[in-house]
């Protein structure tokens, strides 16, 4: 019986103690594996972006350390935005960190409704901020002073109903504007109206806009007043339908009026095909798109062109290509146009424009854009000479077959690393 007792503890020691010893040297392994608490005391946090009111965040984000430039910072946040489909604004937040690795990148929204005012917008932005540098604070050592107040009422329902949308997701934008000059030898009044319907769903977009301008202008010369009155009318419709997580497909009609481009009118309808390399999640991020339109174009012309037309139907293609990357380094975008009519491929028109802004070295950045088009195909121009006074007046649009733009900048910064502290006076 011994015997039998013996050996059954053996075959249940030879069974437990490898078992054992594979389970503590797994667990000392993986206790290895954790990243230790980090050595940082106060996150050091570089925030940059269009309509972020800095002020405010830092009056209500107190428990970092808010620096001039993103070298010197453990934290580098990026907001850039988008346009919903109700009409608001995706605000998009990017953190990206070297310092704190095992955290890693992260990107929250702040949505914003079509009537929310700047206080509000502010106060969303604030709050996505904090919630997002928490991972991030509670690796310092100042993690420990941290906690998170919980404000929902509790008397609200946990579940969400569904509203009914009586509009069925359409939204409505109405602008006019106008403005005058007045002097003694010098009279000027410009106007314009633009109203604009948007649908907009994961799976297709449509919108529908009209837009008008009238610019008035009468100068004075030797007693005698000489008058400007420059038209603009145009009208879009267009549906883009997502065929994929690259692919889209679109219909776009539309119509132009314009004295300064000599045209009574234009309708305009083209199919369009658009292929992103990139997924469209990230496209606040990054960009690649590559799309092809191709059409009819019906115009009827104000004076007769340097071609002798009155009027003509032209089959046209255009390709558009568009290059965008927001990174902490700096962001670029770049555009390359080419079109071109079917029944002669000598008129056509090529566009190239680039911004790039780039981060050198700390407190110092620079920033260019630049621009250059290949003009081959103004059908458009009045056969007769332009007189002076219109070309004064900037009445009507001048041949050419090439345009050039293009600027640059530098920005130096220098001292103090913190700017927590906020002074409005005066």
């Amino acid at each position: 019986m011994n015997r039998i007792i013996n050996t059954l503890g053996f075959l249940l020691i030879g069974i437990i103690l490898p078992f054992q010893l594979f389970a503590g040297d797994h667990y000392v392994e993986s206790a290895k594996s954790i990243p230790p608490k980090s050595q940082i005391s106060r996150l050091k946090v570089f925030i940059e972006g269009n309509n972020v009111d800095f002020d405010y965040i830092r009056r209500n984000v107190r428990f970092v350390d808010f620096v001039n430039a993103p070298k010197g910072s453990d934290v580098h946040v990026i907001v850039t935005r988008n346009r919903t489909g109700g009409g608001g604004i995706n605000y998009i937040l990017n953190f990206y960190t070297k310092q704190l690795s095992q955290i890693g990148d992260i990107t929250l929204n702040c949505i914003s409704s079509p009537g929310d005012t700047d206080d509000v917008v502010r106060a969303c932005m604030t709050r996505t901020l904090k919630l997002g540098l928490m991972p991030y604070v509670n690796e310092t050592r100042d993690g420990d002073t941290v906690d998170i107040l919980y404000t929902k009422n509790e008397e609200r329902s946990d579940t969400t109903s569904t509203m009914e949308d009586p509009w069925n997701q359409w939204v409505f934008r109405i602008d006019a504007n106008g403005w005058f000059n007045l002097e003694e030898s010098i009279k000027k009044l410009n106007y314009s109206f633009n109203v604009r319907a948007d649908k907009v769903s994961e799976q297709y977009k449509i919108r529908v806009s009209y837009y008008m301008r009238d610019k008035i202008e009468e100068i004075e010369n030797d007693g005698e007043w000489l008058t400007s009155n420059n038209k603009h009318k145009s009208g879009n419709a267009e549906s883009v339908y997502s065929l994929s997580e690259s692919w889209s497909a679109g219909v776009f009609l539309s119509y132009f009026q314009s004295t300064y481009w000599n045209t009574r009118y234009s309708y305009d309808f083209k199919p369009a095909i658009e292929y992103n390399f990139f997924p469209w999640d990230i496209s606040d991020k990054k960009r690649f798109t590559v799309s092809y339109f191709a059409g009819l174009e019906m115009k009827d012309y104000y004076e007769t062109t340097i071609f002798d037309k009155n009027a003509e139907n032209l089959w046209e293609q255009n390709l558009k290509i568009n290059f965008e990357v927001i990174q902490p380094w700096g962001e670029i975008e770049t555009r390359l146009e080419g079109s071109t009519y079917f029944h002669d491929l000598s008129k056509n028109s090529v566009t190239f424009s680039s911004d790039l802004s780039i981060r050198i070295i700390q407190g110092l950045s620079v920033n260019f854009n630049f621009g250059a088009q290949n003009v081959h195909n103004q059908l458009y121009l009045p056969a007769e000479e332009v007189s002076l006074e219109d070309v004064l007046l900037g009445n009507k649009k001048l041949p050419s077959t090439f345009q050039l733009w293009g600027g640059m900048g530098i920005r130096i910064q220098f001292g103090s690393l913190y700017n927590n502290v906020v002074n409005n006076r005066l």
